[in-house]
């Protein structure tokens, strides 16, 4: 299915003159576009407009990953015996007509909370089929050797549309309410629709030679664990992103309502901060190969996990919505979206080019359950400590708890690792596992 490798000795002609990566470049970037939208559109639309409480809002942001850790083990197993762009057409589709609703409901004068319920779990249902088929589905579209590149461009689209979306979003909210922004959203998982349509059909993945036929859903699912547990790398990179992303959940399910009530801010303020962090998430994009080339990858990974910790301490010290509290703020958010690329990037792109084709869909789908079905179970703890203790008090104890996973990588083996690698060729580059 990938296209044909540039002639040997010369240098590989860009992704972007290849119609299949222009293709799914295209309607990534669309649809991560829209997505910032509604990231500030939907908080606004329940703290604003339907004045959700802290644990509502809670409950809200938890529902976006929740079905990874509900679906995401069984759908891994499902991809790995099945064709996967179907797949990611059907979850384009499912998702634009989902989010059409809400405007929709909006202009009837019958939106509630518990239809944002509805629409951002349906939304999170197929997520977690498009991702995880998303990252089955490239290796073999563009080719194993470039799967380093193809990740770190789609990083870069996705930190640009990061940068544009959420002062975007605050322009649109401002002058066309934030049920109507997400409109936006809704459109651009459409044109994705249309891109993937567009996409090369691949085939159902095959058995490696000796394996058995058919194998229970259960014992897929533990095949997919023990391809992470039995390889260092995976399991300590899976065992921190756990960590960051459970206390991370915590802290983003009472992020906007900090920043509106406890703050004061409005929603262009917000747009802004949000807009900050994002050009900071574009600079971590840019820098990921030039850090991890002059520090290692090990000592690159402990630094950058310990950002969102600091950066947010700082946050929960700002009081009032002053010029300067803003500037504070904006700049707290630029420390804590750098870190995730560079994460991101290095890990997602090791674990696609270490993975056999055949248990690529288990892999990827046990990473991603550990990770957002934390985020999930740390914005209802979210939720749960800003009614408890306070808004302020509960970004102090979730920053703090962000800090483990820095300290978890530090104590493991990645600390040493200087390059990862699908094959080594030295004692210094950690190795892809071999084939069973």
């Amino acid at each position: 299915m990938s296209e044909d490798a540039a002639s040997a000795g010369k240098k590989p002609a860009s992704l972007f003159r290849r119609r299949n990566f222009v293709l799914l470049w295209t309607g990534q970037s669309a649809s991560l576009f829209g997505s910032q939208i509604t990231y500030v559109a939907m908080p606004l639309t329940a703290v604003l407009l339907l004045h959700a409480t802290p644990m509502e809002a809670g409950v809200l942001v938890a529902l976006e990953t929740l079905p990874f850790l509900l679906f995401g083990l069984f759908v891994g197993v499902m991809l790995d015996r099945r064709a996967r762009r179907s797949v990611l057409i059907v979850a384009d589709v499912v998702r634009a007509a989902a989010l059409a609703w809400i405007p929709v409901a909006h202009w009837l004068d019958v939106l509630n909370i518990g239809q944002l319920f509805v629409v951002v779990f349906v939304v999170g249902v197929m997520t977690v089929f498009f991702d995880l088929a998303h990252q089955s589905y490239t290796p073999g579209l563009i080719g194993r050797d470039r799967l380093g590149e193809a990740n770190a461009k789609l990083e870069l689209s996705g930190s640009m549309a990061q940068v544009v979306g959420p002062g975007a979003a605050g322009l649109l909210i401002s002058a066309l309410s934030a049920p109507v922004a997400i409109a936006v959203d809704a459109a651009s998982y459409a044109l994705s629709f249309f891109m993937v349509a567009g996409l090369p059909a691949d085939e159902r993945p095959k058995p490696q030679p000796g394996a058995a036929a058919t194998l229970s859903v259960g014992a897929s699912i533990r095949e997919g664990f023990a391809a992470i547990v039995r390889h260092p790398m995976l399991r300590w990179f899976t065992t921190a992103a756990l960590i960051i992303n459970l206390f991370s959940g915590a802290l983003m399910s009472v992020f906007f309502l900090y920043l509106l009530r406890m703050l004061g801010m409005g929603s262009k303020q917000v747009g802004l901060i949000v807009a900050v962090g994002s050009v900071g998430a574009l600079v971590g994009v840019l820098l990921v190969r030039p850090l991890t080339d002059r520090f290692g990858v090990g000592p690159t990974l402990i630094l950058t996990m310990a950002l969102p910790g600091l950066g947010y301490l700082v946050l929960a010290a700002v009081h009032g919505h002053s010029l300067v509290a803003l500037a504070v703020v904006a700049a707290s958010s630029f420390v804590v979206q750098f870190s995730i690329p560079v994460f991101n990037v290095t890990v997602i792109s090791f674990r696609q080019v270490s993975t056999p084709d055949e248990l690529l869909g288990r892999v990827n789908a046990t990473a991603r359950t550990c990770a957002l079905g934390a985020f999930s179970l740390g914005s209802l703890l979210g939720g749960a400590l800003a009614s408890g203790t306070g808004l302020r008090t509960a970004i102090v104890l979730a920053a703090s708890g962000t800090f483990l996973a820095s300290l978890a990588l530090l104590f493991s083996p990645v600390r040493t690792v200087r390059r990862l690698e699908a094959h080594a060729t030295d004692s210094d580059s950690v190795a892809a596992p071999e084939p069973a």
